[in-house]
């Protein structure tokens, strides 16, 4: 994460003892990260019986995996309530982990995908960090949650 940028800066004028009135110099300009954009929410999803809920944004062509395998994926997750993206790796390498080590609405939203797809996915708080969130963690508590997936292979 960057550090915040200041707004101004103030430089003190050089010249006699008599003059103590800063010159004030604009902070260099950065395109601004965008606030989060409200609650998130999936339009027309596949909603399963457990109350999790999910979109294909790109079919795959390859395997499927089971909760016994590893995968390797892309991800960006969000807190559903107001869309703060707690967690990503956008910009890295993909990820790759045991399937069966992560949280339950993550492991099922995964294992429908095929290697190659995209897919959205809606996870209820009782499927993700439940009432005790990440502790101390970005993840509060009874937070459903909104990852955007890519899977990339199966180990």
């Amino acid at each position: 994460m960057l550090a915040p940028l200041a707004a101004v800066s103030l430089v003190a004028c050089g010249g006699s003892s008599s003059s103590s009135t800063p010159t004030v110099v604009p902070a260099p300009t950065r395109t601004p990260t965008p606030l989060p954009s409200g609650p998130v929410k999936l339009t027309n999803p596949t909603v399963t019986a457990d109350g999790l809920q999910y979109i294909d944004t790109v079919v795959g062509t390859g395997p499927t995996p089971t909760i016994d395998q590893q995968v390797t994926v892309n991800y960006t997750g969000k807190l559903a309530a107001n869309g703060l993206v707690f967690d990503s790796t956008v910009g890295k390498a993909p990820i790759t982990f045991a399937l069966k080590g992560v949280i339950p609405g993550f492991q099922e939203g995964v294992m429908g995908m095929k290697v190659g797809g995209k897919r959205t996915i809606y996870i209820p708080s009782a499927l993700g960090y439940g009432p005790s969130g990440t502790v101390g963690g970005p993840v509060p508590p009874n937070a459903d949650l909104v990852f955007d997936i890519e899977l990339v292979a199966i180990k």
